[in-house]
C-alpha cells in the first residue's frame, strides 16, 4: 500500500499540512521548550508527537519533537523531500574520546550504521565520526572495538537523518550536546555537575541554532 503521507503525519503531528522549507527534529523535551521560550510560536499542533512552527531571525521554521531512536525514520518517511531546504537535527550523544568533554557541541561529518557509512558534505576542522546505535547500554568490548576504528561519538539516530538527505539531496545537519562519556562516566553516573553543563549547552544551542539554518 502506498504510503499516505499526509494522513501519516497527521497521526504523528496532528496536522495534515506537511512541513516545507526548514525542519528543526529534536527528540528532546528540553531543547524543543528552550526554542520554544526563545522563539514566539506561530502554531503548535499534536498527535502521537509535537509540532511548532515558529520564525528564527525572521526564517520560517517547522519544530518537530519525536521519541529518541529510529522513530526518526519514520518522522522523514512523511516529508515532501522536494518542498524541503535543510533539516537540523538537535540531540545528545556519548563521546567515546576522553578529549571531547561532556557539555561539548559537536556536529559529526561521516555517520556510521552497523557496517554502513554515510560521509555527509558538511565540512568542519574537527571530523568527528559517529556511530548509530540502536541501544544506550553497552558492553566495554564494543567500545574499545569502535576506538580501534577511529569512532568519536555515539547517538541513535544521525545516520538515518544523512542517509535520507543523501538519498533524496536534502541538506542535513546534526547538531549534538555531549551527556556522558561511556567508557570513564556513562549516562548513570553522572550528576548535578554534568547535568549543570548540559542545561547550559542546550540554551547556548537554542540561541545559536540560527546560524545554522
Amino acid at each position: 500500500m502506498k504510503l499516505n503521507k499526509k494522513k501519516a503525519f497527521e497521526v504523528f503531528f496532528g496536522t495534515f499540512e506537511l512541513p516545507e522549507g526548514i525542519i528543526i527534529i529534536t527528540p528532546i523535551s528540553k531543547i524543543y521548550k528552550e526554542i520554544q521560550s526563545q522563539h514566539h510560536f506561530i502554531e503548535k499542533s499534536k498527535g502521537w508527537w509535537q509540532r511548532t512552527k515558529t520564525h528564527i531571525n525572521s526564517t520560517p521554521v517547522t519544530i518537530l519533537k519525536i521519541p529518541q531512536g529510529d522513530c526518526i525514520k519514520d518522522c522523514l518517511k512523511t516529508f515532501d523531500y522536494k518542498k524541503i531546504r535543510k533539516v537540523i537535527f538537535l540531540g545528545f550523544c556519548g563521546a567515546l574520546n576522553q578529549n571531547i568533554k561532556i557539555g561539548e557541541i559537536v556536529i559529526p561529518q561521516t555517520a556510521i550504521f552497523r557496517n554502513l557509512r554515510v560521509a555527509s558534505r558538511i565540512r568542519f576542522k574537527r571530523k568527528y565520526r559517529i556511530k548509530t546505535v540502536s541501544s544506550i547500554i553497552l558492553g566495554s568490548i564494543f567500545f574499545k572495538k569502535l576506538l580501534r576504528n577511529k569512532i568519536n561519538l555515539l547517538d541513535m539516530e544521525t545516520y538515518f537523518l544523512y542517509s535520507w538527505g543523501k538519498k533524496h539531496k536534502v541538506k542535513v545537519i546534526s547538531i549534538l550536546i555531549v551527556t556522558d562519556q561511556p567508557i570513564s562516566l556513562p549516562f548513570f553516573l553522572c550528576k548535578e555537575k554534568e547535568v549543570k553543563l548540559i542545561n547550559n549547552s542546550i540554551s547556548r544551542l537554542a540561541n545559536k541554532v540560527s546560524q545554522y539554518l
